[in-house]
């Protein structure tokens, strides 16, 4: 998780995990039950590589300071990166949101 530091202009703190087990737990429980898995996982840094270490299709969002899932990408773990800075306001953000939905079909 992100500790907890001054705010800059237009940032926000939000948390994130550097962890596979976050995922893999979810992912275990939803195949134990018998329920759907999903055909793409968007995450953060320890669910789009746990997931994609799985052999699920993952992408994810990377801050360049975290190297992690850059590596995964060139190991072809993780489908696609999308490089940004992850302490700045979600919001600021809709219109990659946006962008990456509508690319992926996954639109409403």
């Amino acid at each position: 998780m992100r500790e907890p530091g001054p705010e800059r202009p237009g940032g926000a703190t939000g948390a994130h995990t550097h962890s596979p087990l976050p995922v893999r737990l979810a992912l275990a429980v939803a195949a134990e039950a018998g329920g759907p898995l999903p055909e793409l996982v968007i995450g953060d840094h320890g669910w789009v590589c746990g997931a994609g270490q799985l052999g699920f299709e993952a992408i994810g969002l990377a801050d360049s300071d975290d190297p992690a899932l850059f590596v995964g990408e060139a190991e072809g773990t993780v489908s696609v990166v999308v490089p940004l800075d992850d302490g700045v306001r979600a919001d600021y953000y809709l219109p990659l949101t946006r962008y990456v939905l509508n690319r992926a079909c996954l639109s409403q």
